[in-house]
C-alpha cells in the first residue's frame, strides 16, 4: 500500500513538473513583430505607450530588448489553461492570440505627440479606390484622437464620381485633424483628394497632374469633355485655394487652354495664369495648348510640394513635417480601406448583375414567340427591380452617392417599370380568367 501511495505522489510531482515546463516554455514563446519583418521571440516584460520590452536570446546570449512602440507592428501574447493537469489529461496550451491592431493602437496618444495614421490610395479610382475606405479610416481617426491622417496615393487616375465622393468625406472630416497627400504618382482622378489636403508632398521619381475628364460618345469612344472639364476645374480651384495651393495649378491641369507662369518674388515663387504684368525673369510652368503634370522636381523647384529626397518612409515624413514627437496608428487604415473595398466591389457587381438580369427578362417581355412565359419574366423583372432598388441604398450607405446619381441611375428607370410591370401582371391574370 505505501508502494502505491510512493508511485501516486511521484506521479503527482512529475505531472506537475511537467506543467510548469510546459508554463515555463509556453512564456518564453511571446513574439513582437516589427513592421520590416523582424520577429523578436522571447518573453514580454513589459509595455508602454512609447516601448515594448522583451527578453530574448540574440546568437545565445540572453539580452533584454526596449523597442521604439512606433515600429512595431503588432505583439504576440501567449496564454495557458487554467485548467488543473490530471493523471489523465496533461496541462492543455491553448494557442497564442495576436494582440488586435485596435487594442494596441488605443494607447498610442500620448499628450504632446501627434498620431499618424497612414491610408492607403493605390489603384484606380473606382476599380481598387473606394469612397468607403476613406470614410471608414477617417470616422476612425475622429475616434481615436488622430492628429494626422497621411494619405499615401499611386493612381493613374479613374473614375470621376469616385474622387467626387472621397472629397466630399474628406471635407466633412475638415478641422478634426490635418490631412497630408504623399504621392508616388498622382496622376488624372488622383488630383482631386492631393489639392484637398493641408500639404502635399512628392517621393522621388513622382509625378502629379494630367487631370483631364473623358466621357463615352455613342461610338463608345473616348473623347474630352470640355463643359465637364470646365465645371469640374472650377469647383476644384476653389477647394485648393482654400487649403492653401494654387488654384491656376489646378486649371492648368485640367484645361488645355489655361497657362501658367511663375516669377520669384522676396524668396517666394508667385504664380499667374497670363503674362499681363509680369516682371522680367519669369518663368513658363505650362503654356496653352497643353495639359501640366509636374515632375517631382518641377513641383519641388517652384515650392508647390514638400520633398521626400531620400525616400518614402512614414520616418522621413514626419521630419521633413517637422514633427518630432509621434506615434503611429499602425495598419488600421490599410486594414480598415481592404474591408471597404471588398464591400463596394460586391455591390457594384451585384448591381451590375442586377441590370443585366433585369436588361435580358425586358427582351422576352414583348416578343410573342414567349407569351407563355410571360409570368415568369415579369416575376424575374420585380424580383430584379427590388434588388436594384435595395442595392442603390447600400450604395448610399457605402458613401457612393454620385455613382448612384450618374452611373446607375438611370440604368433602370424605377418609376416606370414599377408601373408598367403591375399593369402588364393585370392584364395577364384577366387573360388568365378568361380562359382560351
Amino acid at each position: 500500500m505505501k508502494r502505491t501511495m510512493k508511485n501516486h505522489s511521484a506521479f503527482r510531482i512529475a505531472a506537475i513538473a511537467g506543467a510548469l515546463c510546459a508554463l515555463t516554455a509556453f512564456a518564453n514563446g511571446d513574439e513582437i513583430i516589427m513592421r520590416d519583418g523582424t520577429v523578436h521571440t522571447g518573453t514580454v516584460v513589459s509595455q508602454t505607450r512609447r516601448t515594448v520590452e522583451i527578453d530574448t536570446s540574440i546568437h545565445g546570449i540572453s539580452t533584454r530588448l526596449k523597442l521604439d512602440r512606433r515600429k512595431v507592428k503588432s505583439v504576440v501574447i501567449g496564454e495557458v489553461s487554467t485548467t488543473p493537469a490530471t493523471n489523465d489529461t496533461p496541462a492543455m496550451i491553448l494557442p497564442k492570440a495576436t494582440e488586435p491592431v485596435e487594442d494596441t493602437n488605443k494607447i498610442l496618444k500620448r499628450d504632446g505627440f501627434n498620431l499618424l495614421m497612414e491610408v492607403p490610395l493605390k489603384g484606380g479610382f473606382g476599380k481598387e479606390i473606394y469612397p468607403g475606405g476613406v470614410a471608414d479610416s477617417l470616422e476612425w481617426a475622429k475616434e481615436n484622437g488622430v492628429t494626422d491622417v497621411v494619405f499615401r496615393i499611386n493612381s493613374g487616375g479613374g473614375a470621376l464620381w469616385c474622387a467626387n465622393d472621397i472629397v466630399a468625406i474628406m471635407k466633412e472630416h475638415k478641422g478634426e485633424f490635418k490631412m497630408h497627400m504623399l504621392i508616388e504618382s498622382a496622376i488624372s482622378a488622383s488630383i482631386w483628394p492631393s489639392f484637398t489636403c493641408d500639404t502635399i508632398t512628392m517621393a522621388p521619381g513622382s509625378d502629379f497632374g494630367g487631370a483631364v475628364g473623358y466621357t463615352t460618345n455613342a461610338t463608345g469612344s473616348a473623347e474630352v469633355d470640355l463643359k465637364m472639364n470646365s465645371i469640374m476645374s472650377a469647383k476644384l480651384e476653389s477647394g485648393a485655394d482654400a487649403n492653401g495651393h494654387s488654384g491656376y495649378l489646378v486649371r492648368a491641369m485640367i484645361l488645355s487652354s489655361a497657362s501658367v507662369y511663375a516669377y520669384e518674388e522676396d524668396g517666394e515663387w508667385v504664380f499667374s495664369d497670363t503674362l499681363d504684368g509680369l516682371p522680367r525673369g519669369y518663368e513658363t510652368i505650362d503654356g496653352p495648348e497643353s495639359i501640366l503634370t509636374l515632375t517631382a522636381k518641377q513641383a519641388i523647384k517652384y515650392g508647390i510640394v514638400d520633398a521626400m529626397p531620400n525616400g518614402k518612409t512614414l520616418e522621413e515624413w514626419a521630419e521633413i513635417q517637422g514633427i518630432d514627437q509621434w506615434d503611429s496608428a499602425g495598419d488600421i487604415g490599410t486594414e480598415l480601406f481592404a474591408k471597404a473595398v471588398k464591400k463596394s466591389k460586391r455591390l457594384e457587381d451585384r448591381l451590375n448583375a442586377t441590370i443585366r438580369g433585369f436588361n435580358s427578362e425586358q427582351a422576352y417581355l414583348y416578343n410573342d414567340q414567349y407569351i407563355m412565359q410571360r409570368g415568369a419574366t415579369l416575376q424575374a423583372m420585380r424580383k430584379h427591380l427590388g434588388s436594384y432598388k435595395r442595392y442603390l441604398k447600400e450604395a448610399q450607405k457605402l458613401n457612393m452617392p454620385s455613382m448612384v446619381d450618374g452611373r446607375f441611375a438611370e440604368a433602370i428607370d424605377v418609376t416606370y417599370w414599377e408601373s408598367e410591370i403591375e399593369t402588364l401582371m393585370a392584364d395577364l391574370r384577366r387573360f388568365r380568367r378568361r380562359g382560351p
